[in-house]
């Protein structure tokens, strides 16, 4: 069953209709070849879809060749490059799609290539690539795809030879917790969000999550287990990406489960260097595993950036897993769970509960739901940090208090916690709100409520009392 990614089928259908050339591109295991794949069953359009090797053009050329004679009528000549073979096409394909799949693979071997003309040689690959789009294609279409985001994302840069070359540009996310839910109709929405807090939205690691078990099943089977399947994705296809850079690990390592600023960072690994740090964590960022952040009202001032994981499943494996192989061993995954995972895992839980209740502001806002609200994030004083902050159209502020709880919250803590907010100095704040997961004993007069029912759009937001 294919779930979500409806603006991006729109995206691809809009395409279809037109000529030239689209880009797509997100982390690997993303849901890429799906998404593309099912746009083209959908279209009824012939197409041929060619993955890339991590090789040279000249060995992905005779690849890509080896495939065109399998499903098409093409010629038995000699091609040296991907603009002959393009060429070659036009005049024997008409209104077909071709997709080029990680491409980046053969930018890197490129790159990776201890040959002195390494970069030359990925740019010439940049330019061929353009001149099959402005003069080889025909009648035809070209999708390129490629998991390396920073690669992908600088084809279409100004200065790249592909700039202006792309009808338009599909980055691929992880799902929203709202598109997530979709793959588990029958779990209680309390359930799922302990699931989605750990495991993230990757469609390829929903997928293998066993509903009919608990969260501490699935972690143990799953990500404990030496021959746990996320444990193979994630030492596969992300942990793969940081290889010989030790620094890379550390960085994460240190920032694991939190949010921690570029002098704590600083301070709590072995990166001495200024100007060290700074690239490794460009380098992070380039490769989407970390993102960078303001408290909201503080964009200008750098000292207050702070950096986090992006991803939960990564956040949960370095919060618990990084460097503990051997001792989950000893002691076995159930052991392991019980002794080290157990006793925080409420607080990891109610920190990406946190994040989950930002993201659920932006969907409403995209649905129209909160007209005056401009910026969404949150806010920390030298003593308290708050869960989500909200920018209005007039420059004020809501201030919404996020709470992962079994039952309900009482009166006694909304008091105090309202209390805290009115406190907030240099924040002008017109607006107080609560969004509990297990409900209110009472309802306080002067702010409003929101429920787990509002988080999946079950009914319209509660109004303030």
């Amino acid at each position: 069953m294919f779930i979500g990614r409806q603006r991006e089928l729109k995206v691809l259908e809009g395409f279809f209709n037109d000529k030239g050339a689209l880009l797509v591109y997100g982390l690997r295991r993303i849901g890429k070849t799906t998404l593309i794949k099912k746009a083209l069953s959908d279209s009824g359009r012939p197409f041929v879809y060619f993955e890339c090797q991590k090789a040279s053009e000249a060995t992905n050329v005779s690849l890509f060749v080896d495939l065109l004679r399998e499903q098409l009528d093409f010629p038995r000549a000699v091609f040296v490059d991907f603009l002959s073979v393009f060429r070659a096409l036009r005049s024997c394909c008409r209104d077909f799609v071709f997709v080029i799949d990680e491409y980046s693979y053969m930018k890197e071997y490129c790159l990776e290539s201890r040959k002195a003309d390494s970069r030359l040689m990925a740019e010439r690959l940049d330019s061929e690539f353009q001149n099959i789009i402005d003069e080889a294609l025909g009648d035809n279409r070209l999708i390129l795809s490629g998991s390396s985001i920073h690669l992908m994302q600088s084809l279409s840069e100004h200065g790249s030879p592909l700039y202006g070359r792309f009808a338009s540009e599909i980055c691929l996310r992880p799902f929203s917790y709202l598109e997530a839910k979709e793959m588990f109709p029958s779990l209680s929405d309390s359930s799922f969000l302990a699931l989605y807090s750990v495991f993230g939205g990757s469609p390829f690691v929903l997928s293998k999550i066993d509903p009919s078990s608990s969260l501490e099943t699935n972690i143990c089977s799953l990500l404990l287990d030496e021959f746990g399947v996320l444990r193979s994705h994630l030492r596969n296809n992300v942990i793969r990406e940081l290889e010989g850079d030790p620094d890379l690990h550390e960085i994460l390592d240190v920032i694991k489960n939190g949010s921690k600023k570029y002098g704590e960072i600083q301070a709590q690994c072995h990166i001495t260097t200024s100007g060290l740090l700074d690239k490794r964590l460009k380098k992070l960022l380039d490769l989407d595993i970390l993102e960078a952040r303001f408290p909201i009202g503080k964009e200008s001032d750098r000292k207050k950036k702070f950096y986090s994981i992006k991803d939960n499943l990564l956040k949960f494996y370095y919060a618990y897993a990084f460097r503990q192989e051997n001792r989950i061993g000893l002691l076995g995954e159930k052991r392991f769970y019980e002794v080290f995972i157990a006793p925080s895992i409420k607080d990891f839980l109610s920190r990406r509960f946190e994040s989950i209740v930002r993201d659920y502001f932006s969907i409403a806002v995209k649905k129209g739901m909160y007209p005056d609200i401009i910026d969404i994030g949150s806010y920390f004083t030298e003593s308290s940090e708050f869960d989500c902050v909200l920018k209005k159209t007039d420059g004020t502020y809501a201030v919404y208090e996020v709470k992962l709880y079994a039952k309900p919250m009482k009166a006694k803590e909304i008091y105090e916690e309202m209390s805290q907010i009115k406190a907030i100095k240099g924040l002008p704040v017109t607006e107080i709100g609560f969004l509990c997961s297990a409900g209110y004993e009472k309802r306080i007069e002067g702010a409003r409520y929101l429920t787990l029912d509002d988080l999946f759009f079950k009914e319209k937001p509660s109004r303030r009392l």
